[in-house]
């Protein structure tokens, strides 16, 4: 339990009033709405919900008193009967900082649904009337809101709508506040205008638009522009709001009070306006999965099928016995290492003749030691030593020297070189690193016959040691990957499939999204990937997690898919020769915004991720979502893949928390910290790089059948 310790709001002001509060750890517990933070609590006794804004700096200060001062007017004015439509302002504490305010509101911001959907039904003019509701009870003591949007609108499922951020409020008469006009704004708004009455109606006519139809009209848009939008067919409740509140031949709405008068007796709602999607929304849906089905087709065709064809790029030389024997053979001092021939680098793609290149031993500091000057005097003790033993490569003028653990060539199969693409900061590391949490500690991998371990041991266990048990067992969000000259891949496996005996490496890049846009030969690397797991972060497609986020390709997808054209196209194939797992990660703030398409997906229990067989529709439902909800662009490398799959996952299931030392790592909470769905893009890779066969990777590869 904790207190909370303020000042009163209206005439009383400067009287002490405490709270007692039990914080909430549910859902969205936690919100970031700059500049302000937001904590949800439960009032005591009673557990009634509250919500405590802290400021962020001193102009969120000054917003916050200035919020303070006018629900402090509006409550003198109202009594006991100010409208439960308007967040109410319990207390409010500038004694040290932040500076914090206690509002008894609850619910989420609309400006975190990408669309209104989830209002939608019975409900729906009823949240359109606490709309109203709230701008009358604003106007009547001559207050002008002048800046309504979903950002100030409150909403919850059993409480309704309120209206919140009267930072922005003027008194009637008084100039309007300087900043941009938005899309919520009445026609013909300005900066310095005096604040009117009117301005609000048009403003809240606006949302309320918005609310009925997931659309918005046009900045500045005309009374007649509007009729007309009416005049294509809406509801009949709707049709008569927004016409008299943009009335034809008058440049004056009607009072806030008279337009909540008409949705009181006006007619009822046809058929209770239940759309679960908009209609045009839906159209797109309907088109991105017949887009989906025909790419299917294509994949799967003799001409472009992972199976038919097992199409990869040339080894620098085709793998011999030794390789397929190597892991069988005891190698003793007496007896020559096996002739392996020229291996290629994958970091910086030079051919090194393994049998000569210079091979070193990390000590237990790290340092390295030649080969040549530790002498071994067993076959156990040889053993041993090449588990820590590298081949020195000297790269070249753009990637510096570097080393690979000796075993790297030594399974008689291709080592497959995995890419993170992706701009920076869309949680790749994240991402990698629960996966390699994952792959090690859970059984799914031996449910489907995987054996795991680590191919370089020492470097395995360093990234073990600084990546992985800071994310996973503190909870500490991770640096952003430093763009240095030096290139390592970040972390190797050594994966063996009991179905078919083979043992593949497997090495994954995660670079910073920077590197991965450069053109020179410091990612030449690129050129020579043989999977992909694309990132997508919800948060950077228009719309889709609030009303921000960015538009246009990742340049990160768009540099890598135009290497791996330049440098692998086949003339004979239509699709690139290497598979593609796309991953929405960060999905966990995808939840709750009533995405039909992907909302199973989502609340799904754990156990069912490891089933296999869902994988296909998984994939149809996640390319439905991305290509009708603005990331159509996101898709265009996975559809030019010779296979590919589509998923959604979380690697922290929250967002991070601020600390109080802001030099600090800023941490998960950990009673919603988890990874969700991180291992069914490895092993969708996995299986379409033959490195996982049997039963499951059938399933997997033709889209049907049992998942085990």
């Amino acid at each position: 339990m904790v207190e909370f310790r303020g000042r009163r709001p209206g005439s009383g002001d400067g009287e002490e009033a405490v709270f007692s509060l039990e914080e909430d750890t549910g859902e969205q517990a936690r919100l970031e709405l700059p500049p302000f933070r937001v904590r949800r609590y439960r009032r005591l006794p009673g557990r009634h919900p509250v919500m405590v804004q802290e400021a962020v700096g001193p102009e969120a200060e000054r917003r916050m008193r200035r919020h303070f001062e006018l629900f402090g007017s509006l409550a003198d004015f109202h009594g006991p009967h100010l409208p439960r439509q308007l967040a109410h302002v319990l207390a409010y504490d500038d004694s040290e900082r932040p500076h914090r305010m206690l509002l008894d509101c609850r619910g989420v911001p609309l400006s975190g649904f990408e669309t209104p959907d989830v209002l939608h039904g019975p409900r729906l003019r009823g949240v359109v009337q606490d709309l109203f509701e709230a701008v009358a009870g604003l106007h009547e003591p001559r207050l002008v809101h002048g800046r309504i949007s979903p950002e100030h609108l409150w909403w919850d499922e059993a409480e309704g709508l309120q209206l919140a951020g009267l930072d922005g409020a003027v008194y009637a008469t008084e100039p309007l506040p300087d900043r941009p006009a938005t899309e919520w704004d009445a026609p013909g708004f300005r900066p310095g205008l005096p604040a009117s009455a009117d301005q609000d109606v048009l403003s809240a006519a606006l949302v309320a638009f918005w609310m009925a139809t997931g659309e918005t009209l046009p900045r500045g848009s005309s009374r007649e522009h509007l009729h007309a939008v009416l005049d294509q067919g809406h509801e009949e409740w709707l049709q008569e709001l927004l016409r008299a509140a943009f009335p034809l031949g008058s440049a004056v709405s009607p009072p806030a009070r008279e337009l909540v008068r008409r949705l009181v007796d006006g007619a009822a709602p046809n058929g209770l306006f239940e759309r679960p999607l908009a209609e045009q929304a839906k159209r797109r849906e309907t088109l991105a999965r017949e887009e989906f089905r025909a790419l299917r087709a294509r994949q799967r065709t003799g001409a472009g099928s992972l199976r038919a064809n097992g199409y990869a790029p040339p080894a620098v030389q085709p793998p011999g016995w030794w390789r397929r024997m190597g892991r069988r053979l005891r190698i003793v001092t007496d007896r020559p290492l096996p002739a392996l021939g020229p291996v290629e680098c994958p970091m910086c793609l030079r051919a090194l003749n393994w049998d000569t290149a210079e091979r070193v031993v990390l000590d237990a500091s790290g340092g390295m030691l030649p080969e040549a000057d530790l002498p071994t005097h067993s076959d156990a003790e040889r053993d041993a030593q090449l588990a820590r033993t590298y081949v020195v490569c000297p790269g070249n003028d753009d990637v510096p020297q570097h080393e690979l653990p000796y075993r790297y060539p030594l399974f008689g199969t291709e080592p497959v070189r995995i890419g993170l693409v992706g701009a920076s900061s869309t949680g790749k590391s994240h991402l990698l690193a629960a996966m390699i949490d994952q792959a090690r500690k859970s059984t799914v991998m031996a449910r489907y016959g995987l054996r795991v371990e680590a191919l370089d041991p020492q470097r395995y266990h360093l990234y073990l040691n600084e990546v992985v048990a800071p994310f996973i067992d503190g909870r500490q969000e991770l640096v952003a990957t430093a763009d240095r000259p030096e290139l390592r891949y970040s972390t190797g496996l050594v994966v063996t499939d009991e179905h078919s005996g083979r043992s593949h490496s497997v090495v994954f890049f995660d670079v910073a999204g920077g590197r991965l846009e450069r053109p020179g030969r410091e990612s030449d690397f690129l050129n020579r990937l043989s999977a992909l797991l694309c990132v997508v972060d919800p948060s950077r497609v228009h719309g889709l997690t609030s009303q921000g986020g960015t538009t246009g390709r990742d340049p990160a997808f768009e540099h890598v898919r135009q290497r791996l054209r330049q440098q692998q196209a086949n003339p004979a194939l239509p699709f690139l020769p290497v598979p593609c797992a796309l991953v929405v990660t960060k999905s966990d703030l995808l939840r709750f915004r009533g995405y039909r398409e992907i909302d199973g997906w989502l609340h799904e229990k754990p156990p069912a991720e490891a089933d296999l067989s869902t994988v296909e529709r998984e994939s149809e439902d996640v390319y439905a979502f991305l290509g009708a909800r603005g990331g159509g662009d996101w898709l265009q490398l996975a559809g030019e893949c010779q296979g590919s799959t589509l998923h959604l996952a979380s690697a922290t299931g929250t967002g991070p928390r601020a600390q109080t030392d802001q030099a600090a790592a800023r941490r998960f909470d950990e009673a919603l910290f988890r990874q969700h769905r991180v291992l069914r893009p490895l092993l969708a890779l996995l299986a379409m790089k033959g490195v996982m066969t049997g039963p499951a990777a059938d399933a997997l590869l033709l889209g049907r059948g049992p998942g085990t």
